[in-house]
């Protein structure tokens, strides 16, 4: 069967009217929706916390180096943490007025050939708090303050894109003109199916489409299905309907 070959198609109901319909969220799409706003506030409470990460372990850092006292401290224990990319580190104690302390840090790979447990480095310490403390041989590292900037972002990203899908879908819906299309292939794997299909526009243009179909409701080739594209631009079309929204008033088949 062509897309011309179609007999008498009658579109599903709410569609076969001008104008811009009613349209809404359907579940899926206030779950989306919702999950996406959780994504911008997350980003936004992330990229905070890591601003102010930044700003205490900077400041800890500079008052290492202007205030900090010496102590030679004794390497306790090299090791490597996690996989291919594992990163060198290690851990060390000292003494100050007779209390014991400790302290864990990674250790720069141009360092980690000349160390030894057992052996001794020097470290600098907060006279007022002994626990902050970091070897005198390299610089303590802090969170990168670009972060605080690049986590939100990329937050927001994802949630731009979640919710431009759903406008997309909301405006085809509103103001796509529906259509029959003719199912010419479906092709299975593992997780979905793919659904491949032909129909015809009103200029009289034929137009093939894929789109992924749900294993319980997959279309036989053949079948006829209903298609909603952007009169203005085809190429824009969706199989109908869609699963973030729907048409208000309207229940599903």
């Amino acid at each position: 069967m062509k897309p011309g070959e179609i007999g008498s198609w009658t579109a599903p109901d709410g569609l076969g009217y001008s104008g811009l319909r009613p349209v809404r969220l359907s579940g899926s799409g206030y779950a989306l929706s919702v999950f996406a706003l959780v994504f911008v506030i997350g980003g936004l409470l992330l990229g905070n916390f890591l601003w102010l990460k930044s700003r205490h372990e900077s400041a800890q850092r500079e008052e290492l180096e202007l205030e900090g006292a010496r102590a030679d401290a004794t390497i306790v224990r090299l090791w490597r943490s996690g996989g291919e990319d594992s990163s060198r580190r290690m851990s060390y104690r000292f003494e100050i007025d007779g209390q014991v302390v400790t302290g864990s840090t990674k250790v720069p790979k141009r360092t980690w050939s000349t160390l030894r447990t057992g052996a001794t480095i020097p470290v600098v310490y907060l006279p007022g708090d002994p626990a902050i403390n970091y070897p005198e041989a390299w610089r303590r590292s802090v969170t990168p303050v670009f972060l605080a900037v690049l986590v939100p972002s990329m937050f927001g990203g994802f949630a731009a894109l979640l919710g431009l899908t759903i406008m997309r879908q909301s405006r085809l819906l509103r103001e796509g003109r529906p259509a029959p299309a003719v199912v010419v292939k479906t092709q299975r794997s593992d997780k979905a199916v793919v659904v491949t299909y032909e129909f015809r526009v009103l200029s009289g243009a034929v137009r093939k489409g894929r789109s992924s179909a749900s294993g319980k409701s997959v279309p036989a080739e053949g079948s006829v299905l209903c298609v909603m594209y952007d009169p203005e631009n085809p190429r824009r079309h969706a199989i109908y309907p869609f699963c973030l929204v729907k048409l208000e008033g309207v229940r599903r088949g």
